[in-house]
């Protein structure tokens, strides 16, 4: 995989894990203020939590990959 697509897919990857972490700190503290926070549908965790999965696993295989070439 050519440099810039790397880095790249690792930017990203570091963005997308850092925005997940403040959005989630941002909900609960929004979540905190409701009356019933129970009845709350939480269907962004639909959304997110496959992005930022996919995004560090493909960023794992990238970097395996990377390894196994170096070394052989």
């Amino acid at each position: 995989m050519k440099l810039t697509k790397r880095v790249l897919l690792y930017a990203m990857t570091v963005v997308v894990t850092i925005g997940a972490f403040i959005w989630n700190n941002r909900v609960e503290q929004w979540m905190a203020t409701q009356d019933d926070p129970e009845m709350v549908v939480r269907t962004d965790l639909l959304v997110l939590y496959p992005l930022v999965l996919t995004l560090i696993a493909i960023s794992a295989y990238s970097l395996y990959k990377d390894y196994k070439q170096r070394n052989s």
